[in-house]
């Protein structure tokens, strides 16, 4: 008899042992941490004050303003040297359905 209650208290220590484990487990997998930014980088949408806006370029296809440092619209992606939209170029530079 004696025998049966030392295995059965060594049963229950092991489960609560796998219990304070898994415990654990979740909530270290659980807790979700973003990572911090590795650079700034400023938000292209934001205001801007009258002399920024003076060196931009308009986007032909959409009308975004961009960088003059830029090749491509930043919104569409539209050439900005050629002045051919995203969608056009893609097929050559012919509208479809031409």
């Amino acid at each position: 008899m004696e025998r049966l209650l030392v295995l059965a208290g060594a049963a229950a220590l092991l489960v609560l042992i796998h219990v304070a484990v898994a415990a654990y487990l979740y909530r270290a997998t659980s807790t979700k941490q973003e990572a911090p930014a590795s650079e700034y980088i400023p938000d292209p949408d934001r205001d801007r004050t009258a002399g920024d806006t003076d060196d931009r370029v308009a986007c032909p296809a959409c009308g975004a303003p961009n960088d003059p440092s830029y090749r491509f619209c930043r919104r569409c992606i539209s050439d900005l040297s050629s002045g051919v939209a995203a969608s056009s170029a893609a097929t050559g530079g012919e509208q479809l359905g031409s």
